[in-house]
């Protein structure tokens, strides 16, 4: 049975996207784990990002997945061997129309036939705090939150907390934020007393660890989101591809799934 995990923030411009799809990647190319990468983002950025581009085509999503209108094995793509659930624009409109009692539960009742297909389900939220990030909470075993190593908001942690709170105690009493994981990390900005105080206070706020790792930033990143690449296939070494590799074993050695492969 797979291990399910949201990666979540509502707060943009974290690294969110890019650190569903590389934890994927280093999952699936370096761990040889099964993988589903479930974009549940009406950005779609999860979908992009591995180079799909499904606008104006007839491929179902996870919007008509969700509606009972396409099966999810008709709706999943490949990647390289990772399996994908796309978005795009149209999932916008499930925050309107999600409103009856028990949609909260949509995303478990469509996971669950496939879920023993996989080791690791990886949920890609939207930047928001809305029924779709209250949907992949409901289905998750554990939470990863990241957070850019320079600009932080401890009220916007506080608001993300409270929903994971309200979710434990309506619908998942098991999640659990499996931790905080520093992102756009730059070594040249003399931040470190500053770090291990955001770090300690965050950690407070959010009740949960502070992964080692951090993510160093790199243009790197982004020439591989504009090639619809992961770090691993897109051929061109950097620390980001590294720091996710690191982040990836300690990661899989938190949750006692570790190896020794790397």
């Amino acid at each position: 049975m797979a291990r399910i995990l949201s990666v979540a923030n509502q707060k943009g411009g974290v690294s969110k996207t890019t650190t569903s799809v590389n934890l994927a990647a280093c999952l699936k190319f370096v761990y040889g784990k099964n993988v589903l990468l479930v974009d549940i983002d009406p950005q779609g950025n999860a979908t992009d990002n591995v180079g799909f581009d499904i606008d104006g085509t007839n491929q179902p999503t996870i919007y008509e997945v969700l509606k009972g209108e396409a099966d999810i094995t008709d709706a999943i793509l490949d990647y390289k061997g990772i399996d994908v659930l796309p978005a795009d624009i149209a999932l916008s409109s499930a925050e309107r129309e999600f409103t009856q009692v028990g949609s909260e539960h949509r995303l478990k009742r469509v996971l669950q036939p496939i879920k023993d297909n996989y080791d690791y389900i990886i949920i890609d939220c939207p930047p928001s705090l809305g029924m779709l990030t209250v949907n992949a909470f409901t289905v998750s075993d554990e939470i990863i939150i990241p957070v850019e190593a320079a600009y932080f908001s401890l009220k916007g942690l506080i608001k993300l907390s409270e929903t994971i709170e309200t979710v434990k105690e309506y619908t998942n009493d098991k999640l659990e934020v499996r931790g905080v994981l520093f992102t756009k990390y730059n070594k040249r900005y003399n931040i470190s007393k500053e770090m291990t105080s955001a770090a300690t206070e965050i950690s407070r706020v959010i009740g949960a660890k502070i992964f080692k790792t951090y993510i160093r930033r790199t243009i790197t990143v982004d020439e591989a989101q504009a090639a619809g690449s992961d770090l691993i296939n897109f051929n061109k070494p950097s620390t980001a591809e590294d720091d996710y590799k690191a982040f990836t074993e300690e990661y899989l050695k938190e949750v006692g799934d570790f190896d020794g492969r790397r």
